[in-house]
């Protein structure tokens, strides 16, 4: 009951100060008393309640006041106080983490700049309202999206869960001899990982391990271009292209190349990738690396490779598959963050999904208003 009655508050004190945010930006005479007096007192009241109106909040911003502040900054109380209560007005403004304001630089921006910036949790808000939760679910369930665009896949993929034949993964396991296995609800590449198991007694002890902990897609390694393989050749390095279906066609924003370090057997920034903008019309890279830290490379560290001004291979051929797998979609489906590789008979789809714009980071651009205006 207390914790359905805290969700119920917080969502109603998000949404007034959402409410009276958008009317101050709409009528500028009310603007100044938005920011000098009404998100200022939220602040204050925020913190007089001990943060706990959101729980994690608090442990939230202390961890990112660790991680990003020098060490001569973290002895300041002062200061500390003082950025925690910046840090509050970036979050009231657009549900901005305390972590998403040091990697977007809030300390040097002011009101419009942070404005010009989405949030993760503001993004996934506007999804919602804008096209609905069901269709997420769509892309969360990989098996759903695989049913939606197999063809595109060019590989064998097996869904393996309770209701699946042992001997239709032994077979698959004994014709792919080494095989990725991915959880079906799973994110960020997190337990995935590459298994040669292909006897009877191998298998069946697999199978068990997998179902004890949900269900997984198995799939065909894809062996990726040498083209992109110069980066990380442990990884399958892979294309996250953001696509709007809009009444002009497919719209792609803030497109971005990731790889993976040596060792590692996926791309994802989460567990230590790093990724690099590049721009939708030529394919060429436009920023430095970058890590989930904040991190920035000019060259990968571990081969090398200079990121700015490598072209992204067989970018306008990559352009117009984005748009045929998009418009045959069910047009509820109206942003799709697409994930690609290369192999040497061209782009092979990986995955669906809303994703975050971590581009931003990358090319130190917000992108809030065009997200919206594809977004309709």
């Amino acid at each position: 009951m207390k914790e359905s009655c805290y969700i119920f508050v917080r969502s109603k004190f998000y949404g007034f100060n959402e409410a009276v945010r958008d009317f101050s930006e709409k009528y500028r005479f009310f603007f100044p008393f938005y920011k000098n007096v009404f998100l200022p007192l939220e602040t204050m009241l925020y913190r007089a309640g001990n943060y706990r109106l959101v729980p994690g909040f608090k442990e939230e911003l202390e961890k990112a006041l660790d991680r990003y502040l020098p060490e001569e900054e973290r002895r300041n109380p002062e200061l500390c106080d003082k950025l925690s209560k910046d840090i509050l007005k970036a979050h009231f403004l657009d549900r901005m983490n305390p972590e998403e304001y040091f990697l977007y630089g809030f300390r040097d921006k002011n009101y419009t700049e942070r404005r010009q910036w989405l949030s993760d949790r503001s993004m996934v808000i506007l999804l919602n309202k804008k096209i609905g939760r069901s269709v997420f679910h769509d892309l969360i369930n990989k098996d759903t999206f695989y049913e939606l665009t197999k063809e595109y896949f060019h590989r064998e993929v097996l869904v393996v869960n309770e209701q699946m034949h042992f001997d239709d993964f032994l077979a698959f396991a004994q014709r792919q001899k080494r095989y990725i296995l991915k959880p079906l609800k799973g994110a960020y590449g997190r337990h995935t990982f590459i298994s040669s198991a292909t006897t009877n007694e191998e298998v069946s002890k697999l199978l068990e391990q997998l179902l004890s902990r949900g269900s997984w897609m198995a799939e065909e390694l894809i062996i990726q271009h040498p083209a992109t393989a110069v980066w990380n050749p442990s990884s399958v390095n892979t294309v996250r292209v953001p696509s709007f279906l809009t009444t002009d066609g497919v719209r792609i924003l803030q497109p971005f190349f990731r790889t993976g370090r040596k060792g590692s057997v996926v791309d994802n920034a989460g567990l230590g990738g790093i990724f690099a903008v590049f721009d939708q019309d030529t394919g060429v890279i436009i920023s430095d690396g970058v890590d989930e830290h904040g991190g920035r490379f000019p060259q990968h560290p571990d081969s090398g490779v200079t990121f700015k001004g490598w072209q992204v291979p067989q970018w306008d051929d990559l352009k117009e598959l984005v748009a045929k797998i998009h418009h045959s979609l069910p047009s509820c489906h109206r942003y799709v963050g697409f994930d690609f590789a290369l192999t040497e008979k061209g782009w092979v789809l990986i995955e669906g999904n809303w994703g975050q714009m971590v581009g931003q980071m990358a090319e130190l651009r917000g992108i809030r208003y065009e997200f919206i205006s594809y977004l309709g």
